[in-house]
């Protein structure tokens, strides 16, 4: 009897063993799968939407509100005395993913109006922005970076000037304060040096 007992109570263990250890492997995968989901739902969760507004387009929206606009030709004769003056409405549209710049100016005594788009693209993590004004039915289309949180942004246009001059733009972006911002805008000369020619100041209205 008790030789009996003793073997049903090792065949009893065996089998308890063995059925933990098929526990153990069937679990094992799943245990790593779900470990390997919370470390993908951890990394997607440290990268930005491609389609939801973050930071950098916070920092754009401190822009929206009106300005009044100043601006100058730079190196030329008389360069100090600005050339055009006039307003500027700016609005956050879709839902903060954007602004949108509407101008109303007054340069060299003719009327001038502008339509502008400005943005960051959370996937190629570029800024962009698009312009458009009364003085050309062309599209100037530009992608620029920023080394300071989008204070200072460095821009190059891609399709030319809105003139038809094939020559690339480059346009710096720097933010003064909340209530004020410049744009200054640059382009090659014949001998291939890249001059400022133009600056734009946006001064908050009070």
């Amino acid at each position: 009897m008790r030789m009996r007992a003793r073997l049903q109570l090792i065949l009893m263990t065996a089998a308890a063993t063995l059925l933990f250890a098929a526990l153990l492997l069937f679990a094992a995968p799943s245990y790593a799968q779900a470990h390997s989901d919370q470390k993908q739902e951890a990394a997607s969760a440290d990268k930005p939407s491609p389609s939801k507004p973050g930071p950098e387009q916070a920092f754009l929206a401190k822009r929206a509100g009106e300005y009044t606009r100043a601006v100058k030709f730079l190196g030329q004769p008389g360069a100090d005395a600005p050339a055009g003056t006039g307003s500027s409405r700016i609005s956050v549209v879709l839902d903060g993913r954007f602004i949108q710049e509407e101008n109303n100016d007054t340069v060299f005594g003719r009327p001038v109006l502008g339509l502008r788009l400005w943005g960051y693209n959370n996937v190629t993590k570029q800024y962009e922005a698009v312009w458009t004004y009364t003085m050309s039915t062309a599209i100037l289309m530009l992608t620029g970076t920023s080394s300071d949180s989008g204070k200072t942004i460095e821009y190059t246009s891609t399709s030319g000037t809105p003139g038809g001059n094939d020559a690339p733009l480059h346009a710096r972006v720097r933010q003064m304060s909340d209530d004020q911002f410049v744009v200054t805008l640059w382009s090659a000369g014949p001998d291939g040096k890249e001059a400022a020619f133009q600056e734009t100041t946006y001064t908050r209205k009070k």
